[in-house]
């Protein structure tokens, strides 16, 4: 009787851990899967979207739906040159990150090419709002790694 017990409770906690592994996995696998250029997906999430970049600039911005269809080829060639420049080994970092920049400042500047006067201005203060948080994150890296050092 013991024996049956102990298997039917094993049986029961194997069941439970299995049920709740496969969602783990599946989520994984969509998730965590390597793209074309080797990189795992554990930088997934900190890749661009352009879905869910235009989704943003259209509530922060208002966007009309023929802006959105102007804006939304743009990020996705932004999207594929940043691909392109990460993954080209060729290239310094140092040559590598003002690639990406000039490849930034010219889809923020054909984005900017197609809002209104009032839109320009809050593109404008979102991309000040933006800068100033680089700023304050590379400072606070830059007091954390002292701190370390000592």
């Amino acid at each position: 009787m013991k024996k049956q017990i102990c298997s039917l409770a094993f049986c029961a906690i194997f069941g439970v851990g299995a049920a709740i592994a496969v969602p783990v996995a599946q989520d994984q696998a969509t998730g965590t899967a390597g793209d074309q250029n080797g990189q795992t997906a554990v930088r997934h999430h900190r890749r661009a979207n352009p879905d869910r970049q235009l989704h943003f600039l259209t509530k922060r911005l208002n966007l009309t739906g023929d802006q959105q269809k102007q804006i939304l080829p743009l990020l996705k060639q932004q999207q594929q040159q940043m691909r392109q420049i990460f993954g080209d080994q060729s290239l310094t970092r140092k040559d590598r990150f003002a690639k990406m920049r000039s490849a930034r400042e010219q889809t923020d500047n054909s984005i900017k090419a197609v809002l209104n006067d009032q839109q320009k201005q809050q593109w404008d203060q979102m991309q000040q709002q933006m800068r100033q948080r680089m700023q304050e994150r590379r400072q606070q890296r830059e007091n954390g790694s002292q701190g370390t050092d000592r």
